[in-house]
């Protein structure tokens, strides 16, 4: 009985042990677009976004696993240690990326993904495999954090232009002249004004000895 108990001890301090080395990895991760249309001759360009909620610090690398014959794909940087990424004072620095999570407020560290298209290549969709790897091996028991992210570029032989149609009115302007050519000949001539006034001067005469004659 002795020996089942000291036996059972052993074995407890040794998980303790083992439990007590154990690096355990916290990794964020999430990506700014996945799809990209691009032109032969262009390069696509995707963003990862990383960041660390725990207190420790871990190596990350990134190894393209499965792109197209052709397509030259470049991460970077290939690798990076990643710190802490809670951010403790406020107002946060302007220009970076953020990220709002249940162990608080995150900076992100973003990796570029870079697809670069020849300009003979087929037009079509392609995916790309990035593999990212958190972590390393230490003298205790180390957990390694492994993700595999997807992208996919869509190669077009030519982006049509847009056109605009411009519709031009010409606005004519009203002969002013012409409408107002017959009020001025009628009213404006001194001469035709008198002989209506004389006219109706007689008019008014004749009609005055009609009454009293």
């Amino acid at each position: 009985m002795k020996n089942n108990s000291s036996v059972c001890l052993l074995i407890f301090l040794i998980i303790m042990l083992l439990q007590s080395s154990v690096q355990a990895i916290s990794l964020g991760t999430t990506t700014e677009g996945t799809f990209s249309e691009v032109l032969r001759g262009e390069t696509a360009k995707f963003t990862i976004l990383l960041w660390n909620p725990e207190n420790t610090s871990f190596p990350v690398k990134f190894n393209v696993v499965k792109a197209p014959k052709g397509l030259t794909v470049i991460t970077n940087p290939k690798e990076l240690k990643l710190n802490c990424s809670r951010v403790n004072t406020f107002p946060a620095e302007g220009g970076r990326h953020y990220v709002q999570t249940k162990q608080g407020l995150m900076t992100t560290t973003p990796i570029d993904v870079l697809v670069k298209v020849p300009r003979t290549f087929e037009p079509g969709e392609y995916d790309v495999y990035v593999n990212l790897v958190a972590g390393e091996i230490t003298t205790g028991i180390s957990t390694l954090l492994e993700k595999t992210l997807k992208f996919t570029v869509k190669v077009i032989a030519y982006r049509p232009e847009l056109t605009t149609t411009t519709i031009k009115i010409e606005e004519k302007p009203i002969p002013i002249e012409k409408i107002t050519g017959l009020v001025i000949k009628t009213f404006s001539n001194p001469r035709t004004i008198f002989i209506a006034l004389l006219v109706i001067a007689i008019l008014f005469v004749l009609w005055i000895i009609y009454k009293h004659g």
